[in-house]
């Protein structure tokens, strides 16, 4: 009887330990098959220019432009070289090329005009400015695949510089009316009050109630006004007027002329309400 038993309890126990032997080989190769996918995912997330241009992903939703940029950058510091393959389409090529010489990096790039071809592609003509202050506007085209990714379709090319803007200046004309001397008056004591305090109520005198302004507080020194004058034609409450400056930076010796815009508003007397552009 107790051989029995103990024959039963020793074929019981291989039972149990060859199922947990399989278990754990089940969970062993569970484990094996889990890290190879963590493999392949960080190999995905990994340098882009190194992955399959198909790949690229839209993470910011600003796919091409960021694309246009690191392509840009790469092609200009060696063009047609294996560097620029994991940007490119399937069957795309570039072509022979030369790298330039040291310390003729691109400084910085960006996206300054976008083209749209159909069918998801599109031309960004994107401004690279290298370290000899030189600058020039590569257009690369691009074709986004259904699945988001982003490639060069094709070698890029060097246009030229987009022309200045055809509308005409602003031009300030002489200050009308019988308020004239008055209104210059406030703009020449405003404009160095702005430039050399260093506190919003250090010019609250000349700023309108209820309103605030924020001088520069700068290291700026103020040298001269060249002219006041306003926009438009109006002669009432409300104006805008343009001050002419001229400001020394200490440090570098350097004079800048400056045209202010100013918003002033008549209440008890004039005032400043607002330096366009200024943040508030």
């Amino acid at each position: 009887m107790n051989i029995e038993v103990g024959n039963r309890s020793a074929a019981g126990a291989r039972t149990v330990g060859s199922a947990l032997r399989g278990a754990g080989r089940v969970a062993l190769w569970a484990l094996v098959g889990m890290l190879l996918v963590r493999g392949v995912l960080a190999t995905a997330d990994g340098p882009r220019a190194q992955a399959p241009a198909h790949l690229t992903p839209d993470g910011v939703g600003q796919a091409e432009a960021s694309f246009a940029i690191r392509f840009a950058r790469a092609y200009l510091a060696d063009p047609g070289s294996t560097s620029t393959a994991g940007y490119l389409a399937a069957g795309a090529r570039l072509g022979s090329g030369r790298p330039p010489a040291p310390g003729h990096e691109v400084a910085q790039a960006e996206v300054t005009s976008t083209e749209e071809l159909g069918g998801g592609r599109e031309v960004l003509t994107v401004a690279c400015e290298f370290r000899d202050s030189r600058t020039l506007y590569l257009a690369v085209p691009t074709a986004r695949s259904q699945a988001g990714g982003v490639a060069a379709s094709g070698a890029p090319w060097i246009v030229a510089a987009p022309a200045s803007a055809g509308v005409a200046a602003e031009r300030p004309r002489a200050l009308t009316g019988e308020e004239a001397g008055a209104i210059a008056a406030l703009v020449r004591r405003f404009a160095p009050a702005y430039i050399r305090a260093g506190s919003a109520g250090d010019v609250s005198y000349l700023v309108a109630p209820g309103s605030e302004v924020e001088p520069l507080g700068s290291e700026l020194r103020f040298v001269s006004i060249t002219a006041v004058g306003q926009l438009g034609s109006g002669e009432g409450a409300r104006r805008t007027v343009m001050a002419g400056v001229r400001v020394e930076d200490p440090s570098t010796r350097a004079v800048y002329p400056l045209a202010y815009r100013l918003e002033l508003v008549r209440g008890a007397r004039w005032y400043v309400a607002r330096v366009e552009g200024a943040l508030s």
